[in-house]
């Protein structure tokens, strides 16, 4: 009796380390995929909206109340709104920092390498637009936690400007 009272003490905590260690993966997992969403939702809405950036004075569109056209007044409104439409997918984790979505637009190619600041100078119908999230993942783990720390999730898409 006393043996498997001592085996069991000595078990059982990597029984607890592995089982919340499989928890933590699973929730690096679901987050991986909920930012990738993040990023598609982003981009959704900058191919809608970049081609639209600072017509509003313009175009008769703009001024309908309840439409589906949203005419941003800049670049920085588009990131506004690209922000908020990632934002609403990633609610089981907080919220992304607007300083964490990059977005550019690019007429041939999508950006590669690390993204430093976001533009959007280019945007006419047919070009690309990139979206990149980064979201920060902390394991609940508290062994697994101090050993590897925060982990910075990504996630990124490319679309046509419509």
């Amino acid at each position: 009796m006393g043996q498997s009272l001592v085996e069991f003490a000595l078990v059982f905590p990597l029984f607890l380390l592995l089982l919340f260690g499989l928890l933590d993966v699973g929730r690096l997992v679901y987050m991986n995929s909920v930012i990738s969403q993040a990023a598609r939702e982003g981009a959704r809405l900058a191919s809608v909206e970049a081609s639209w950036i600072g017509q509003g004075a313009v175009r008769t569109e703009c001024t309908q109340q309840g439409g589906t056209v949203v005419c941003p007044a800049s670049a920085a409104a588009l990131q506004t709104d690209v922000v908020a439409a990632a934002n609403r997918m990633v609610s089981p984790f907080g919220s992304i920092a607007a300083s964490k979505v990059y977005i550019s637009c690019d007429g041939t190619t999508p950006p590669t390498g690390a993204w430093t600041t976001y533009t959007c100078a280019s945007h006419d119908v047919g070009d690309l637009v990139s979206v990149r999230v980064l979201l920060s993942f902390t394991p609940i783990t508290p062994v697994i936690s101090s050993i590897v720390g925060p982990v910075t999730t990504v996630g990124s898409a490319t679309m046509t400007i419509n």
